[in-house]
């Protein structure tokens, strides 16, 4: 079955179609697709949290020492 037959261009004839469109600008660009959303933010570190643990127990230690030294 020929392309005659079918009622078809040629491929050859298409492509000069497509580019001869192109080329006088009626061609739509084809639409973008959206952006990907953004990453959620991985969760926060507890800094204050262990800085305020960190200062507790060094007082707590430093206490504990000092009573030790006193008796």
């Amino acid at each position: 079955m020929s392309a005659s037959e079918r009622d078809e261009k040629p491929p050859e004839r298409m492509l000069s179609a497509a580019l001869h469109a192109q080329a006088a600008g009626g061609a739509q660009p084809a639409p973008e697709a959206e952006a990907p959303p953004a990453p959620e933010e991985p969760p926060r570190l507890p800094v204050l949290r262990v800085l305020l643990t960190a200062l507790l127990l060094g007082i707590l230690a430093g206490g504990l020492a000092g009573a030790i030294t006193l008796l």
